[in-house]
């Protein structure tokens, strides 16, 4: 009786079981190097015995100063429990804004600390040059300013000039207010400590 069938089948079988082990070995390690982790972790995990918590806020892209920032909604909360109330005015700004107050006529208001960027703005031909020219005032402001009530226009500018503006990169800033007023026509007035402060030269000369 010819056996050698009977022989063959565990050798048969064992070569079936070393390939059916090897595919296995060689897809657990693909699945290992992409997730970390083999699938029988992943197949024989238990049910969670409570939903998900619902997935983080995403975050949204803004545009602070000319570039896109990735800013979570929440991630201020660190920074709100820093600030503090301040004075928006140092004690001789102070003493300035009570004598302005008393010389413009009837029609203008003075406001201070108020930024370039709100009272002129770059139109040239090229955005990327608009751009450039107004992140130069964005955050550049003048100390007084003097409107028209009636048009909200700025008639005239106020800066106290104290000891900070002989340092080299407050001239540079002094320098490019200076330009910008002339530019636009809105009249300069400079002051120092302890010199007289009267505007009502101005409005003399200006009209109403």
């Amino acid at each position: 009786m010819d056996i050698s069938h009977l022989l063959l089948t565990p050798v048969r079988l064992a070569v079936e079981i070393g390939v059916v082990g090897v595919t296995i070995a060689v897809v657990v390690g693909a699945w290992r190097r992409r997730y970390g982790h083999p699938p029988v972790a992943v197949l024989f995990q238990p049910a969670p015995s409570q939903p998900p918590a619902p997935p983080s806020v995403q975050s949204s892209s803004v545009v602070d100063a000319g570039f896109n920032v990735p800013v979570s909604m929440t991630d201020y909360d660190w920074a709100v429990r820093l600030y503090e109330p301040t004075a928006l005015l140092s004690e001789w700004e102070r003493r300035v804004l009570s004598i302005l107050v008393t010389q413009v006529p009837h029609g203008y208001y003075v406001c201070p600390q108020v930024r370039l960027a709100d009272f002129m703005v770059p139109r040239g031909p090229d955005r990327d040059a608009n751009r450039q020219a107004f992140f130069k005032i964005a955050s550049k402001s003048i100390d007084f300013v003097v409107v028209h009530v009636q048009s909200c226009t700025v008639v005239l500018g106020i800066e106290l000039d104290d000891s900070t503006h002989a340092h080299p990169e407050r001239q540079y800033r002094d320098g490019l207010v200076d330009a910008a007023c002339a530019h636009t026509g809105i009249a300069l007035l400079r002051f120092s400590p302890g010199a007289r402060v009267d505007i009502s030269g101005y409005f003399r000369a200006a009209p109403v």
